[in-house]
């Protein structure tokens, strides 16, 4: 009985995109919260509304943002679960899609 070599280690496409998702989530979370605010600056510019378009905007960034983050992120844990528990069925050699 030779010894075979190991195998190489799959490429993990779906780690990379994760990453991807994971990292980008933060940034929609700025983008939101900024965006807002400056759509409040611009009402308090051209309206004379003092602070409040500002303060309004910003806190509705704040809620939106904050809503989008943890829907993503409960989507993305899922997610996440889901291809950890595919890599232990294959690192097992457990293949429940092939019929008896």
């Amino acid at each position: 009985m030779a010894l075979q070599p190991p195998r190489a280690p799959e490429p993990t496409r779906g780690s990379s995109t994760l990453l991807v998702r994971y990292a980008s989530i933060g940034f929609e979370l700025a983008a939101a919260i900024v965006g807002l605010a400056l759509v409040g600056y611009w009402v308090d510019y051209h309206f004379g509304t003092g602070r409040w378009g500002l303060t309004i905007g910003a806190c509705l960034g704040v809620v939106g943002g904050l809503y989008n983050f943890i829907r993503q992120a409960i989507e993305l844990t899922r997610a996440s679960e889901a291809e950890r528990k595919r890599k232990k069925l294959i690192e097992h050699g457990d293949d429940s899609s092939r019929s008896p």
